[in-house]
């Protein structure tokens, strides 16, 4: 991917954070294998790690998918100190997030679902020329 399309999803990823006012430590796009695309972290180490262990829980909690008949979508992990990792799976990629402790959740996954389409688009994820391409290709 060229540097200009992660400038922008970096861009996208900082609208994010300023919208749910600055409730999220850590943000991550990455494709499904846990590669990072864009992020903004305090280090790249925690993006990584943030990227790859995202990955491998959404691998595992599809194993619950496939049982249901369905695909994980959004993932949303609270910890004891309050803190929440939530992760946004869409068309072979994902947005992960770290929160701050006790974060207004309601305001966070609005605004995740509004940008999230947006940075998949920016990725190219899914999409030929602008448009999306049907689930179905066959």
């Amino acid at each position: 991917m060229s540097l200009d399309k992660e400038t922008e999803i970096r861009g996208v990823l900082g609208k994010i954070i300023k919208e749910t006012h600055d409730a999220i430590m850590s943000i991550v796009f990455a494709w499904r294998d846990g590669i990072p695309v864009s992020f903004i972290a305090p280090d790249q180490s925690q993006a990584e790690f943030l990227a790859v262990a995202s990955a491998a829980a959404l691998g595992s909690l599809d194993a619950l998918g496939d049982i249901f008949g369905s695909r994980v979508k959004r993932v949303d992990v609270e910890f004891e100190n309050g803190g929440h990792v939530i992760i946004s799976s869409v068309n072979g990629s994902f947005i992960a997030l770290s929160t701050t402790p006790r974060p207004n959740l309601g305001l966070i996954h609005l605004v995740l679902r509004k940008y999230e389409d947006d940075v998949v688009r920016m990725a190219g994820v899914g999409y030929v020329d602008a448009k999306k391409l049907p689930k179905n290709t066959r």
